[in-house]
């Protein structure tokens, strides 16, 4: 039909087909107690919904019917009469209930603090808390992440606001300072570097949850056997969620990274592959601790490229935690 007579066709389904169906199933019992809460608290009720929809030809248009409740779907008549009035140029389809797409928890406040989760220097975007570890000296529980991520490329201070969220996922100071920044290892441009990390201890009335890596598990540890390529991996990030990669270099030297503060080389490196059809990172991930096929973990992601990998969907690097560890006398809590 054109697309007129749709219009049409969809007011008149709209109208008079319809509300005698949802009246009949109303009267029946068919809908469940939590549609009339629902219909109480906002007025709106979900059931039917109609549109436009392309038909077989070219210029062809159908009324899209779209049913959000079992019972309508179920509903042989109301289904019949549309298709009927239709002479079944009608693209019905069973869609449930329609729910806001909501941030993933690990763009948003957590408390207790979740390793995985946003974070970072107010003065930042975001990034990802790697891991809350315990520092050897004081035995404070800090959040370890990257140096660029919690000091801002060596231009944070000592005691600056540590936001969880980050200030891009809606952290302020005023409500979501959870830790002070204390140490960081400086990035350098006049030598290769090997560590892109920093810490910051967590004020004592945030509760944690240090060992729960939602989604993968308890964290087991730190990792002492040497880490090889072909060795599977994962971790959990505040961008990409969740992945899955595999070791696909290791000491990997002057790889040049770009930073704000300009291009840096870094030796030592693991390297990354994505196992799927998605990147094992992207922007945001940074910080993140990647754990092997045991929990335990193995590496401090920092960085990651464009292109490259089984997929071509990028590369990442990540500093071997041991470095990470020694370099800033912590260590990582495990279950």
């Amino acid at each position: 039909m054109n697309i007129e007579s749709a219009r049409a066709l969809k007011t008149e389904i709209a109208s008079q087909v319809v509300p005698p169906a949802v009246s009949a199933i109303h009267r029946a019992g068919g809908f469940s107690i939590t549609t009339f809460s629902l219909n109480k608290m906002t007025k709106a009720e979900p059931l039917v919904a109609l549109g436009l929809a392309k038909g077989t030809a070219p210029g062809d248009v159908w009324v899209a019917v779209r049913l959000q409740r079992h019972s309508l779907e179920h509903s042989q008549t109301l289904v019949d009469d549309i298709r009927k009035r239709a002479k079944n140029e009608v693209d019905v389809r069973f869609v449930g209930r329609v729910s806001k797409h909501a941030l993933p928890w690990y763009r948003t406040r957590q408390r207790p603090l979740l390793p995985g989760s946003s974070v970072g220097h107010f003065k930042i975007t975001a990034g990802t808390i790697g891991a809350i570890a315990r520092e050897k000296k004081t035995n404070r529980d800090v959040i370890l992440s990257n140096n660029h991520v919690l000091a801002n490329e060596n231009v944070a201070k000592i005691g600056d606001a540590i936001l969880q969220a980050g200030a891009f996922d809606g952290g302020a100071a005023a409500r979501d300072t959870v830790a002070k920044l204390s140490k960081w290892i400086q990035l350098t441009a006049k030598r290769s570097n090997l560590i892109d990390a920093a810490i910051a201890p967590i004020a004592k009335s945030i509760e944690l949850d240090p060992t729960n890596y939602k989604g993968i598990g308890k964290l087991a540890g730190t990792r002492t056997a040497p880490l090889l390529p072909g060795t599977n991996v994962k971790k959990v990030g505040r961008t990409t969620g969740v992945t899955h990669g595999r070791v696909s270099a290791i000491e990997v030297d002057k790889v040049v990274i770009d930073y704000d503060m300009g291009s840096l080389s870094f030796d030592n490196q693991i390297e990354i592959e994505s196992v799927g059809n998605s990147a094992f990172s992207a922007g945001g991930d940074s910080g993140s601790l990647i754990l092997d096929e045991e929990n335990l973990g193995c590496a401090l992601l920092f960085a990651g490229s464009e292109r490259g990998g089984p997929n071509d969907r990028g590369l990442t690097y990540a500093n071997p935690i041991a470095t990470v560890l020694k370099r800033l006398a912590i260590e990582l809590h495990k279950a």
